[in-house]
C-alpha cells in the first residue's frame, strides 16, 4: 500500500486522468453531433465490435455496467438511428443480441478512428503510447471484453 508521500503523486494522476477524458470526450464532440450520437449510445456503440460475436442484451448490460433496461434503451436508440439490430441467438434463440447494421460498423470505425487521432493520447509516439499502455495493464484494469480499448466516457445524457 502507497504511504501517505505518494498521496500528492496519485492525486495529480487523477487530476490528468480526469483531464485526458474531458480533452478526449472535447474531441469527440463534433463527431458525435455529425453521427447523431450522445456519449452513452457512442459508449454502447464502441462496444459492439463487429470482429467478436455479438453480445446479448444482458451481457452489454454487465460490459456497460448498467441496468438492462437501460441497455434497452440505448439499443432502440441505436436502432431508430439504423446503427443496430436485435437478432435472436443462433444458440438460444430466447435469447436477443445486438448486431451492428453495415451503417453501425461505419460508424464504429469513426469513433475507432477518432479515438485514433483526434485523442491527447495521439500525441504520444507509438513506443510512448506502448508504454503508456504497459502500465495501465500493470494497474489489473482490463478492457471491457468486446473491445480492446477504452470506452468514451459516460455522462448522464442518454438519448
Amino acid at each position: 500500500m502507497p504511504d501517505s508521500a505518494d498521496e500528492p503523486l496519485t492525486h495529480a494522476i487523477f487530476k490528468q486522468i480526469y483531464a485526458l477524458a474531458a480533452q478526449t470526450n472535447l474531441a469527440f464532440a463534433e463527431l458525435l453531433t455529425d453521427l447523431d450520437l450522445t456519449e452513452a449510445l457512442a459508449n454502447a456503440l464502441w462496444h459492439l465490435d463487429p470482429d467478436a460475436p455479438p453480445p446479448s442484451m444482458r451481457a452489454l448490460a454487465v460490459t456497460l455496467n448498467c441496468d438492462p433496461s437501460t441497455v434497452t434503451f440505448l439499443t432502440d436508440r441505436l436502432e431508430q438511428r439504423g446503427l443496430t439490430q436485435r437478432q435472436a441467438s443462433s444458440a438460444d434463440r430466447r435469447i436477443k443480441v445486438i448486431t451492428l447494421t453495415s451503417q453501425g460498423v461505419r460508424a464504429r470505425a469513426k469513433l475507432v478512428q477518432a479515438a485514433a487521432t483526434r485523442s491527447p493520447l495521439a500525441r504520444l509516439s507509438p513506443q510512448e503510447q506502448q508504454h503508456l499502455h504497459e502500465l495501465l495493464a500493470k494497474t489489473g484494469v482490463t478492457p471491457a471484453p468486446s473491445s480492446g480499448v477504452a470506452p468514451i466516457a459516460p455522462t448522464s445524457r442518454t438519448s
